[in-house]
């Protein structure tokens, strides 16, 4: 078991009877805000731990940061190295590149901008996300803010929590924003002696313990040494790395194409696991459900599979799901979970690829003659529906 530190607020919330909600901007946030902005650079060790126990997924990140602010606009970042135990991730203002220390590759983007660092895994919870976000949350007063006094190893901190409902932290893109009925908590624990951030706590209303995250920054340093100038281009690195082979991709298999009856993979749930024959379910209007693990809508659709299913399961349709490349035991815990009452195979990524499936979840509504009616990336409920009742 890892070693863990005990912190007396960790996940649980404050609740609007425990205190009032307040929408002012507290005292600990101005303060952080302020000290942010003044930044021209910082460097710090970044950690980053995932615990999603409802969909079996944890992970733990860690690595060196070192970031230089734009002057101009007190928010984004106008260089970055980011090192981890497997890659480097650089951006010099213009060009952002990665090297893969595996397979000694690197890949380019020539034109990187502020938007597409918003899903980099260095960026989530970070100190250049709170310092992107810091003002916008202090003018809006739909976010619910609280502060509190707490202590870490007998050290004091304070403790302001973040209520965002239908959205969450994200850098340069103004937040991310959820139809589900949802509330983000963020617990952002400061050192009152340098007003920066230690720790950002994060849960939500609807997983509770099922699934949290914690970002933790030490060795900060705000007055850094700059890496050394040529190492922020890519040329530099092309005696040992080379150029990342792009994978060729075919697009995904198009409405009015055929797809023969002739493919087979193995079928979770049953005694022997044998495979499962594409030509059993040949005559009948069939929808094919691609997904993997650590996929959040791929998770959202368990239970509308299921509703398709006993609606209009029988012998004229069948609804097929195909888990691409997780191991067998990964598959095991989401049948336990789901007991779905439809087919569930695995080992599909080869048959994936071949369909031109990329993305997930991604569903190919074949008609009784193979004809494939509708593919799509994503799962549009309703449109799927509207087609299974229309090809019946």
């Amino acid at each position: 078991m890892k070693k863990t530190i005990l912190y007396l607020i960790f996940f649980s919330y404050l609740t609007p009877s425990a205190q009032a909600q307040t929408s002012h901007v507290p005292d600990a946030w101005s303060a952080m805000t302020n000290k942010l902005a003044s930044l021209r650079s910082i460097s710090y060790n970044y950690k980053r731990e995932i615990n999603n126990s409802k969909d079996n997924y944890y992970d733990t990140l860690r690595g060196t940061c070192y970031l230089a602010f734009n002057a101009d606009d007190k928010q984004t970042v106008s260089q970055f190295r980011m090192e981890s135990p497997d890659y480097i991730s650089i951006y010099n203002g213009t060009e952002s590149f990665v090297l893969s220390k595996a397979s000694k590759t690197y890949r380019l983007t020539e034109q990187a901008t502020q938007r597409s660092f918003s899903n980099h895994s260095f960026f989530h919870n970070s100190l250049q996300t709170l310092r992107y976000e810091a003002n916008q949350i202090a003018a809006n007063d739909s976010i619910i803010k609280h502060q509190r006094d707490t202590a870490i190893n007998n050290k004091p901190y304070k403790l302001v929590q973040l209520d965002m409902h239908k959205k969450s932290l994200s850098y340069a893109v103004s937040s991310m924003q959820f139809t589900k009925d949802v509330t983000i908590y963020y617990k952002v624990i400061i050192d009152p002696t340098t007003w920066l951030p230690y720790q950002v706590l994060e849960s939500n209303n609807i997983d509770k313990d099922g699934y949290n995250t914690k970002t933790v920054f030490t060795d900060i340093n705000t007055n850094p040494v700059k890496p050394d100038e040529y190492s922020w281009f890519y040329s530099t690195y092309q005696k040992d790395y080379q150029p990342e082979k792009k994978d060729k991709r075919d697009p995904l298999i198009a409405a009015g194409t055929f797809m023969p009856f002739d493919w087979s993979l193995p079928e979770y749930g049953t005694k022997t696991t044998p495979d499962f024959e594409s030509k059993s379910i040949k005559g009948k209007l069939i929808l094919l459900d691609f997904w993997i693990k650590n996929c959040g809508p791929c998770m959202e659709s368990f239970p509308v599979l299921k509703q398709l299913q006993a609606k209009y399961g029988s012998n004229k349709f069948e609804l097929i799901s195909i888990n691409a490349y997780d191991k067998k035991q990964e598959v095991d815990f989401f049948y336990k979970r789901e007991k779905p009452n439809y087919k569930m195979l695995y080992n599909g990524s080869a048959f994936a690829k071949s369909l031109g499936i990329y993305a997930y979840p991604t569903v190919i509504l074949i008609d009784a003659m193979g004809k494939v009616l509708y593919s799509s990336n994503g799962f549009d409920h309703a449109m799927i529906e509207t087609l299974i009742k229309a090809n019946l």
